[in-house]
C-alpha cells in the first residue's frame, strides 16, 4: 500500500434546534435496488477493555459488491411503532427500522432520493411510514413492509414551512408547520387543505395528535382543537390556569380517549384536558412525579408515559386519574436526551437522542425489555483508515477508539479502546505492516499497537517530542513522522519511541500542516493555511524547497501523496488536484473541472497506476497517475458516502471512512 495522508480532525456540527449530541451507531442490514449495503456476521465475544477475544474467520465469504459497514442511530429524534417494527427518524438524514420482537435492526434507509433533511417527525398507519423533513420542507412516505420510497411530497402548494410534527387519523395526514397545519390524503398524498390564519393561534406548533373526531395541536403557549373531518377550528385553549409553558422542540401532546394530555417542559408539569369540552381537569406537578424537562408523551390506553429529557427518566401515570404509577430511571435504561416515544403492541419505545439509542419497556410493568445502543463496530466520527497486518484499521476521532475489520470479509475483528491506549481525538492512522500508529490530536501523543493482536505497544508522548495537535502521521523505515498543527514536524524511532528530531522554523514554511507523505528519501508536507508544500530530506531533515505561488493552484491543500515521479495534492478550497514533479518540484498539471466530480477534495492517495481522491461532498474520484485523466467517479446512494474522509486499499478493495455517516464503505478497485 502506498504511503498516504490522513484526514483532518473534525467535530460533529450542530444540526439546528436542540442540543449537540455526538453519535454512536447501531448495526443492521439494508438492501436497496438489489445492492447489499450491510452484511454482518455474528459478533465475536468481547473481552477486557473492549477487545475481541477471537479474530474474525478468514473463511467467511468475501463481499463482491458495495458494502457499507456500521450504521444506525444518529440523533434519533422521533419514533413510531406498528406492532411488528419500530421506526426511528434520525436527524442525521436517515430512518432506522427495528424488529419489535428482538430489537435487531431490519434496515436503515438513507440517501438523497428520500429527501430526509432535519427530519424530526414520524408516524405510521401500519401500511406506510411518513417522515416530516423540517429542513427539506417536505414529507417522505415509505412502505412499512419494504422500506421502499413511495413518494416525497413537496412544493409551495403544500404550505410546508419547517414541518416538524406529523400524525394521522387513518384517512388523513396532519403536518405542523411554523404557523400552519397541512392536511394530506393518506392514500394519495394529495393536498386536502392548508390550514392557517390568526384565528387558529398556531405559534411554533411542535406536537400534534388525533383522537378520531378531533385534531389537537400543541402550540408554544396554547392548544388548538380542529375538526378532523373538516379542518375547521373548534377552539383555542389557553390562559394561565392551564399551565402551558413550553419551548420550541420540547412540547408533547397525546390523547387517552376521554382526556388530552399536554407536557410543559419549562414548568415541569403535565396538563390534563377534557377531550369533549377542552376544559381544564388538572395540572400535574411536583417533585415526586420526576418531571424534568418533560417533552414527549404517549398513551397505551391504560397508562401515560412521559419522557423527561433533562431528567433521563420516564414517568408513568394512570390515564384515567393522572395518578403516579412509577418513575423509571437508572443507567441500565439508557435514557439520555430522550425526545421521542411510541407505543407498539405491548411495548413502549423511547428514542434517546443524546445516547443514540432506543429503549424498549414493557407497557404492562415498565420493566426494561432491551436497550438497543451503539454498534459492535463502535464507529464514532471515523476520520481515517489504514491497512496493516491483513486488516483495515479505522480511527474514531469522537469515540477515542480504533476499529479493526477483516480486509477479506469486512467482519469486525475487534474494537480497541480504554484509558490505557491514550486515545484522545485519534484523527490519523498509519501502519508499517507489523504495527499500527495512531495520532491523538487532542492527546498530544501517538499510540502504537500490534497489527497482529491489537494490543498496546506504547503511548509516545512528552513535551520534548513537540506534539501539539498531531493530525497526520506516516512511517518510513525505522522512523515515524508526525505533522503537528502548531507548525512542527516530529520524527521519532519506531523501535523505542525515542525522539530523533523536531523540525520547525520559518524557513520551512510550515503553516497549518495538514498532510504528510514520503517516497522514502524525501518528505512532503501540505500547508493548508499557507497554500504551499514543503519538501525536506528524510535522512537529515534539511530543507529542500518550499513550493508555493498561485501558479501551482494550491488552495487549502488538505491531502498529499506520492505516485511514481509525481507528487499529488488535493486542494479543498477550489475543488482541484495539483501534480508536481517529485524531482524538481515544478508544476506538472492542475486538474479541475466539473467533470472530475471534485467536491471539497480532502484525502488523496495512490494505488497502483491510479490516484484516488476522497471528496467530502460525497464521492470518490479515480484518476490515471500517468496522465491525470479521469477514470471513474464513484457516487450515489448505494455507496453510503456521508462526509467521506479516510481512505485505504487492501486486497483489491477500496475502503472509505464516512465521518458523518458513522460508517465505512467498501467496494472493488476498478
Amino acid at each position: 500500500m502506498a504511503l498516504s495522508t490522513t484526514a483532518r480532525f473534525m467535530l460533529a456540527p450542530s444540526r439546528g434546534i436542540g442540543p449537540l449530541w455526538h453519535s454512536l451507531v447501531a448495526f443492521g442490514a439494508l438492501s436497496l435496488s438489489g445492492l447489499v449495503l450491510v452484511t454482518l456476521v455474528a459478533a465475536p465475544p468481547v473481552g477486557a477493555a473492549g477487545h475481541s477475544s477471537a479474530r474474525a474467520s478468514a473463511s467467511a465469504k468475501a463481499p463482491s459488491g458495495v458494502e457499507v459497514v456500521g450504521w444506525g442511530f444518529d440523533e434519533p429524534w422521533a419514533i413510531t411503532a406498528d406492532g411488528t417494527h419500530a421506526w426511528v427518524v434520525n436527524r442525521g438524514k436517515s430512518v432506522t427500522e427495528i424488529s419489535a420482537s428482538d430489537g435487531t435492526q431490519t434496515r436503515m434507509i438513507s440517501g438523497p432520493e428520500y429527501g430526509f433533511n432535519g427530519s424530526m417527525g414520524i408516524t405510521s398507519d401500519g401500511s406506510h411510514i411518513w417522515v416530516a423533513n423540517a429542513n427539506g420542507q417536505s414529507v417522505t412516505e415509505l412502505s412499512a413492509s419494504t422500506g421502499a420510497l413511495v413518494r416525497v411530497i413537496k412544493g409551495p402548494a403544500y404550505g410546508f414551512d419547517d414541518p416538524w410534527a406529523v400524525t394521522n387519523d387513518g384517512t388523513e395526514l396532519w403536518v405542523t408547520n411554523e404557523s400552519s397545519v397541512t392536511e394530506l390524503s393518506v392514500s394519495t398524498g394529495a393536498l386536502v387543505r392548508d390550514i392557517k390564519g390568526p384565528a387558529y393561534s398556531f405559534h411554533d406548533p411542535w406536537a400534534i395528535t388525533a383522537d378520531g373526531p378531533h385534531i389537537w395541536v400543541r402550540n408554544e403557549g396554547s392548544v388548538t382543537e380542529l375538526s378532523a373531518s373538516t379542518g375547521a377550528l373548534v377552539k383555542v385553549i389557553g390562559g394561565p390556569s392551564f399551565g402551558f409553558d413550553g419551548s420550541l422542540g420540547a412540547e408533547g401532546i397525546t390523547s387517552s380517549g376521554a382526556f388530552i394530555w399536554v407536557t410543559n417542559d419549562l414548568a415541569n408539569s403535565v396538563t390534563e384536558l377534557s377531550a369533549s369540552t377542552g376544559a381544564l381537569v388538572k395540572v400535574i406537578r411536583g417533585p415526586r412525579y420526576g418531571l424534568d424537562d418533560p417533552s414527549s408523551i404517549i398513551s397505551d390506553g391504560n397508562h401515560l408515559w412521559v419522557a423527561n429529557t433533562a431528567g433521563n427518566s420516564v414517568t408513568e401515570l394512570s390515564s384515567s386519574t393522572g395518578a403516579l404509577i412509577k418513575v423509571v430511571n437508572g443507567r441500565r435504561y439508557g435514557f439520555e436526551g430522550s425526545l421521542g416515544m411510541a407505543v407498539g403492541g405491548t411495548e413502549i419505545w423511547v428514542a434517546n437522542s443524546g445516547g443514540n439509542s432506543v429503549t424498549e419497556l414493557s407497557a404492562s410493568t415498565g420493566a426494561l425489555t432491551r436497550l438497543t445502543s451503539g454498534s459492535r463496530y463502535k464507529f464514532k466520527d471515523p476520520d481515517a483508515l489504514t491497512f496493516g497486518g491483513g486488516d483495515v484499521w479505522v480511527a474514531n476521532s469522537a469515540g477515542n477508539s480504533v476499529t479493526e475489520l477483516s480486509a477479506v470479509t469486512g467482519a469486525l475483528v475487534r474494537v480497541v479502546r480504554g484509558a490505557g491506549y491514550g486515545f484522545e481525538g485519534p484523527a490519523a492512522i498509519t501502519s508499517d505492516g507489523a504495527h499500527i500508529w495512531v495520532a491523538n490530536t487532542a492527546g498530544y501523543s501517538v499510540t502504537e499497537l500490534s497489527a497482529t493482536t491489537g494490543s498496546i505497544v506504547r503511548v509516545v508522548s512528552g513535551l520534548t517530542l513537540g506534539f501539539n495537535y498531531p493530525d497526520a502521521v506516516i512511517t518510513i523505515g525505522t522512523h515515524v513522522w508526525v505533522a503537528n498543527e502548531d507548525n512542527v514536524i516530529t520524527e521519532f524511532s519506531s523501535s523505542n519511541g525515542g525522539l530523533v528530531r523536531t523540525i520547525n522554523g520559518s524557513a520551512y514554511g510550515f503553516d497549518g500542516p495538514d498532510a504528510i507523505t514520503s517516497d522514502g528519501s524525501h518528505i512532503w508536507v501540505a500547508n493548508s493555511s499557507d497554500n504551499s508544500v514543503t519538501e525536506f530530506s528524510a535522512l537529515s531533515g534539511a530543507l529542500v524547497r518550499v513550493i508555493g505561488g498561485s501558479r501551482n493552484g494550491f488552495d487549502d491543500p488538505s491531502g498529499i501523496t506520492v505516485a511514481g515521479t509525481g507528487i499529488w495534492v488535493s486542494n479543498e478550497g477550489d475543488n482541484s488536484v495539483t501534480e508536481l514533479s517529485a524531482s524538481t518540484g515544478n508544476l506538472v498539471r492542475i486538474i479541475r473541472g466539473s467533470n472530475y466530480g471534485f467536491g471539497a477534495p480532502d484525502t488523496i492517495t495512490s494505488h497502483g497506476a491510479h490516484i484516488w481522491v476522497v471528496n467530502q461532498g460525497g464521492s470518490v474520484t479515480e484518476l490515471s497517475a500517468s496522465t491525470g485523466s479521469l477514470v471513474k467517479i464513484f457516487s450515489g446512494a448505494a455507496y453510503g458516502f456521508d462526509e467521506p474522509s479516510g481512505f485505504a486499499t487492501a486486497g483489491g478493495r477500496v475502503w472509505v471512512a464516512n465521518t458523518n455517516g458513522q460508517s465505512v464503505t467498501e467496494f472493488p478497485v476498478s
